[in-house]
């Protein structure tokens, strides 16, 4: 057998410097991967996220939406009558079909939390059919659809033709019946509604009865096509599943999901639009998201012995939450990567979920459909639903399996036979090798996963600002303009750097999970002292920022900003004075290696603080004169650079090439300015 192992589907690596996603420092480890990944070679380049936030309009309100969710059913009550009538004779077939929790399913109420649905459809991105939340991805597999919804991802595809006559003639039956309600008006709107199916069929005796059940039941509440009306497409699925005949549900269900999730999303955008319909069924949405985010979790109900785990949200109230999209963008450590794998009572676990690690071999004619399964749901995929195809990308959110996540490979979209997609599919995973986590497991990231996420989201927030906001920032990039001033590198030994760890737009390299607040502010020391310099707005925001400060007024800040008119409103300068970090604290800290934090609760984010830390003054000087000549060689004054001396004019002690480079650098940021600042006047 080892010789017709055809795949490993997991990529193994060696000491991976990883990240936990609940925080900390960053460690090594050995690492399991999905395929598949980018490599790790540098001349490789990095794929970026594509656009997947779009812009909400300008005073949008999501309640002003109205959503229609057609497959999203609360009326049981005849299916109840007629579940309990053929659930004796039948139910055997039903488990052998892979339909029997599915059908019980359909039974429970799960109540609608709109708001909640709507903002998960902001989070979609439809390129990738992942939530896209600030700490990182998220999707509904086939796992979910397998665990919540009880529907198969094994057999045959929903396309499959009826092969022998003698099913043809029971479809040709089924239709007839069908074109009888048409024909007769149907109250009035030549419909097929299903309620007049049901009466039609329910305890009537015909020996379709059991197929007509299924054709009800995949119409309402599976495929849910025209408004309560039979659909035509099903009957085919109906026949086979009433024979026994396993029918793979699951990738159609979950690519009519990710349709609808689409659609919600341009919805959203499209902000002209104030319905928006919905045909499948888009509770496991909102029960995707119960069963993960602890923060939007209602009290389940506890499930009696023979249960299906959808029991728990059986008539569940949710939750009211205010600002719901910042709960789902700080969730963070409240979400929960593996709900299933943790035991409930009087549910079982499906095998798949180990106490103990290991390696194993999956196929279908191995016997063990629950593992297969499971690899099907780690496997990329497109997934073929009724009028849509749609990418299944698991190895964008490998933690949701226990697998540690890396940079994502890109994927091209499959082109292949409808039809034979599944069989083609499974026939695929014939003897492939698969290493399955342990439940007790922690899953990490890479990171370098972290700082591409963080690089991507910061990305895309960027481009998906509108013109007007863009040209805000690039006026505040303009206005944070580094002035040219160097110190000796002889007296200035090393450059200690403050600095927030969260703006990932600004490039800060903080190694935490991406939307995970650092647990504290960090020093780096050991910079090149000319790298960094005070900007101009950062030493007129400190007195804004921080409040464990002196303010020196009418000294040299009124003199620099003096100097400096030609760039910036003079304006400006006079608005704000110059503040002072107390030195002698100051220093005294970073001396004894404490940590510099910015207010009370870190709530305070400045952009980055450069402070010189030499041997500039004399030894033989007193305590008081130390402190004063520490005071005066905080870089927040730039005494040696303000004082009575234009911008432009070259210091003595300044190097040709760096001085030049930095005036350059200037000039063409005034330039800049003044191009923004021209294009703001012609729309006024």
């Amino acid at each position: 057998m080892q010789d017709r192992i055809t795949d490993t589907m997991i990529e193994v690596q060696e000491d991976v410097a990883m990240v936990s996603p609940t925080g900390g420092d960053p460690f090594r480890k050995r690492a399991y991967f999905l395929k598949p990944i980018v490599a790790s070679s540098i001349d490789e380049p990095s794929p970026e996220l594509s656009q997947c936030f779009t812009s909400l309009p300008s005073g949008f309100e999501p309640k002003k939406l109205v959503l229609e969710i057609r497959g999203w059913r609360l009326d049981h009550k005849g299916l109840k009558t007629w579940v309990e009538h053929l659930a004796l004779t039948h139910q055997g077939t039903w488990k052998r079909a892979g339909i029997y929790d599915a059908i019980f399913n359909s039974m429970y109420e799960i109540r609608k939390k709109n708001d909640l649905v709507r903002g998960l459809g902001e989070k979609w991105c439809c390129d990738t059919n992942t939530f896209i939340f600030d700490w990182g991805e998220a999707t509904i597999s086939l796992e979910d659809v397998m665990v919540l919804g009880g529907f198969s991802v094994l057999g045959d595809s929903v396309f499959s033709p009826l092969e022998s006559r003698e099913l043809r003639e029971v479809e040709n039956r089924l239709e007839e019946v069908r074109r009888g309600f048409q024909n007769n008006g149907g109250q009035g709107w030549g419909v097929a509604y299903t309620d007049l199916w049901m009466k039609e069929f329910m305890n009537s005796g015909n020996d379709l009865e059991h197929e007509a059940f299924l054709v009800f039941w995949l119409s309402r509440y599976v495929f849910h096509d025209a408004r309560n009306s039979v659909n035509k497409a099903v009957f085919s699925i109906a026949i086979r599943l009433a024979r026994g005949i396993r029918i793979a549900l699951a990738p159609a269900v979950l690519a009519n999901i990710y349709r609808d999730l689409g659609l919600l999303k341009r919805s959203i955008a499209a902000s002209s639009e104030l319905k928006v319909t919905i045909k499948s069924p888009f509770h496991f949405v909102q029960i995707w998201a119960w069963e993960r985010f602890l923060e939007l979790r209602p009290r389940p109900n506890g499930i009696r012995n023979a249960e299906p785990r959808l029991a728990r949200w059986d008539k569940v109230l949710g939750l009211n939450v205010g600002n719901l999209s910042s709960v789902l963008d700080s969730a963070g450590e409240g979400f929960l990567w593996r709900p299933y794998s943790i035991a409930i009572e009087n549910w079982k676990l499906p095998k798949y979920f180990l106490e103990k690690e290991k390696w194993v071999v999956v196929g279908p004619s191995l016997n063990d459909d629950e593992l297969l399964s499971f690899s099907i749901c780690l496997r990329v995929n497109e997934l073929v639903g009724f009028g849509t195809k749609q990418q299944y990308l698991p190895h964008r959110v490998a933690m949701q399996f226990g697998y540690d996540q890396d940079i994502p490979g890109f994927v091209a979209p499959l082109i292949h036979n409808t039809n034979m997609t599944w069989k083609q599919y499974l026939k695929e995973l014939e003897y492939v090798i698969l290493y399955i986590p342990s439940r007790l497991s922690e899953a990490d990231a890479s990171t370098r996963y972290l700082k591409w996420w963080k690089e991507s989201m910061a990305g895309l927030k960027h481009r998906s600002m509108s013109p007007e906001k863009k040209a805000k920032e690039a006026v505040n990039e303009i206005y944070d303009v580094t002035i040219p001033c160097i110190r000796s590198p002889k007296k200035a030994e090393e450059l200690v750097h403050v600095s927030a760890g969260r703006n990932v737009y600004e490039g800060n390299d903080s190694l935490v999970p991406p939307g995970f607040p650092p647990k504290r502010y960090r020093l780096e020391v050991g910079d090149p002292m000319d790298d960094d310099d005070l900007t101009i707005s950062e030493a007129l925001k400190i007195r804004k920022k921080h409040k464990t400060v002196e303010t020196r007024k009418g000294s040299d800040g009124e003199k620099l900003s003096a100097d400096h008119d030609q760039i910036l409103a003079t304006s400006i300068a006079d608005e704000y004075s110059v503040d002072t970090m107390t030195s002698e604290r100051f220093e005294k800290d970073i001396t004894l290696g404490k940590v510099v934090t910015w207010g009370g609760k870190g709530n305070r984010k400045p952009r980055k603080v450069s402070i010189i830390i030499g041997n500039e003054c004399p030894s033989s000087t007193s305590p008081v004169e130390q402190r004063e000549c520490a005071s005066r060689s905080s870089s927040f004054e730039r005494p040696e650079c303000a004082r009575g001396r234009s911008v432009f004019e070259k210091p003595e002690y300044a190097s040709s090439s760096s001085y030049e480079k930095r005036v350059s650098e200037l000039k063409s940021r005034v330039t800049m300015l003044e191009k923004i600042v021209e294009v703001l006047k012609s729309r006024t």
